[in-house]
């Protein structure tokens, strides 16, 4: 991960500027010579916000038989690292410990009972997948197209989380109340989505 790139992208992915960062991050992309990772230019993932939604809500309803829930917690795989398949986990919480990046102890505050108990798998970035589990990096310059397309992943995963709670407002389901917080294993950023 390229750390001056997601400098570059995050001020907008923390204000919900979607488009901002994804024309940002498809602009560095677009700036180094032509790759296999250039594929993931225009692809979006919100096209299974409905899906996505569908599986939040069971996650609501089983959890929610069980404790009073005041957050919810998503997260995609370190999909750089783990090619097969690409996939969110979903965490609840009793309370919302808040957006403050130097305290974020409390998501990792879960038990069986709390996450979800299977993955909701991403599709439609399989061939994206198979370069960045094939393609070598021998230079500079195919390691900023693969750093660039993961800020452009990064953010395609973010601007359908954030799409899936805004339908889930409009379709007045009850978890739409409650605090979204999302990112990416490992990956020490995070972003809150209220509606």
């Amino acid at each position: 991960m390229n750390f001056d790139f997601a400098e570059r992208v995050n001020p907008a992915l923390q204000k919900h500027a979607y488009t901002k960062a994804i024309a940002i991050a498809e602009s560095g992309l677009k700036e180094t010579p032509f790759s296999n990772f250039h594929s993931v230019l225009g692809q979006s993932l919100v096209h299974q916000a409905g899906s996505l939604m569908n599986w939040v809500d069971k996650f609501y309803e089983t959890v929610s038989k069980e404790i009073a829930l005041g957050a919810l917690y998503f997260e995609m795989n370190e999909f750089d690292i783990n090619t097969d398949v690409w996939y969110i986990d979903g965490f609840a919480y009793t309370q919302d410990g808040g957006l403050d990046i130097e305290d974020m102890e409390w998501l990792s505050d879960v038990s069986e009972e709390t996450m979800t108990s299977e993955e909701f798998v991403l599709t439609s970035y399989e061939k994206l997948q198979e370069v960045f589990e094939a393609e070598e990096l021998d230079t500079q310059e195919l390691e900023s197209a693969r750093d660039w397309c993961e800020q452009i992943i990064i953010v395609r995963f973010m601007e359908l989380m954030r799409t899936v709670h805004l339908r889930a407002k409009e379709k007045d389901l009850a978890w739409a109340k409650l605090p979204l917080y999302y990112t990416i294993h490992s990956y020490d950023f995070v972003v809150k989505s209220e509606v």
